[in-house]
């Protein structure tokens, strides 16, 4: 346990001496704030701790409206587009260069001299890595618990979720970095290789959502698209027809991808309200604007459409790509003379 510590450490160490660390731990904790500093008046919402009020009777204070969208804002805003994107961008860049720099030489020879087996060495030096991102992110989810607490009363425990599902949706890419890292020990192509695998998947996810969405949500509420003008109907009951065979054609190559951007976007899935007990699945802005007067088969197809991957499909097959991509890498480290 000792010798783990001393590893793990030695990881943060060299985490901290990089400006990009303390940068990325800055943009997060400012970014918190602006979260923070949003509240609620009794004519509508305020920013910058009181600075600026917006007239909007629908978010004034103590409403359920008020309540959710601050959620939301939580969910569908800061961790899609800052802890699930700007980020782990950052947390790449400082974090690509650890295996690079640990396999140099007059480094890898002393750690390979302790009495840590290379398989034990490797995976201490690897959650090293994660623990950047765990760490920033469990500071910006108590920041953001004491905001909800303060502003809506509601001091909810399930935002700490954000901390387990972000760290493994980077773990997905750095796993892609590392293995190219310890093969090149290049911390370029180490970044690049993350960087542009991640972007395929990406690319993959955005592709199978909007296949999902013409073929099948958009018909369940009455709504139609043409793909050669773009133009939206209310008349198309049957457009997503010729879709449909298209997304089962794509539906398995994406199966067996790791799932990051289903990771951060079902995260709202395991946000609960704590006194109704129920799930924000279903719910955006524009439903909350409304009063939650959204029609209820669009509300009903929206959660048909979030929950249209499980869990056990999401981590399962994210799980599966990392454990044998983790297990190339040892084999490499191990069987290399250094």
């Amino acid at each position: 346990m000792i010798q783990a510590g001393v590893i793990l450490l030695d990881s943060l160490r060299m985490l901290r001496a990089s400006k990009l660390f303390w940068v990325s731990i800055w943009i997060s904790t400012l970014v918190a704030l602006v979260y923070a500093s949003i509240g609620f008046t009794d004519t509508g919402i305020s920013a910058g701790f009181g600075l600026w009020d917006i007239p909007m009777p629908i978010l004034r204070k103590g409403t359920r409206e008020a309540e959710v969208f601050y959620l939301l804002m939580f969910t569908d805003v800061i961790v899609r587009f800052w802890l699930g994107w700007f980020s782990l961008v950052l947390a790449l860049i400082s974090t690509s260069s650890i295996f690079p720099q640990f396999l140099q030489t007059g480094s890898i020879e002393i750690a390979l001299s302790k009495p840590v087996s290379r398989t034990r060495l490797f995976l201490l030096k690897y959650l090293g890595g994660l623990l950047f991102v765990a760490l920033q992110t469990a500071l910006f989810c108590l920041v953001a618990f004491i905001a909800m607490g303060l502003r809506v009363n509601e001091w909810n425990l399930t935002i700490f979720w954000a901390v387990p599902v972000i760290t493994f949706s980077f773990s997905l890419i750095y796993c892609v970095g590392v293995i190219i890292g310890v093969t090149t020990r290049s911390t370029v192509f180490a970044l690049l290789g993350a960087l542009m695998f991640w972007l395929l998947t990406l690319v993959a996810q955005w592709t199978e959502d909007f296949m999902y969405k013409v073929a099948y949500l958009m018909p369940e509420v009455g709504m139609g698209v043409d793909l050669k003008s773009g133009q939206i109907s209310e008349a198309g009951n049957n457009s997503g027809s010729g879709m449909k065979k298209a997304y089962e054609a794509i539906k398995p190559v994406v199966a067996v991808l790791p799932k990051t951007r289903e990771c951060t976007v079902g995260l709202k899935r395991l946000i609960r309200f704590k006194e109704r007990n129920s799930m924000l699945t279903g719910m955006d802005m524009g439903s909350v604007l409304m009063a939650g007067e959204a029609d209820p088969a669009i509300r009903k197809a929206m959660e048909k459409y979030e929950m249209r991957h499980s869990w056990f499909s999401i981590i399962g097959s994210s799980l599966v790509f990392e454990v044998l991509v983790l297990g190339w890498a040892v084999w490499i480290f191990s069987r290399r003379d250094y």
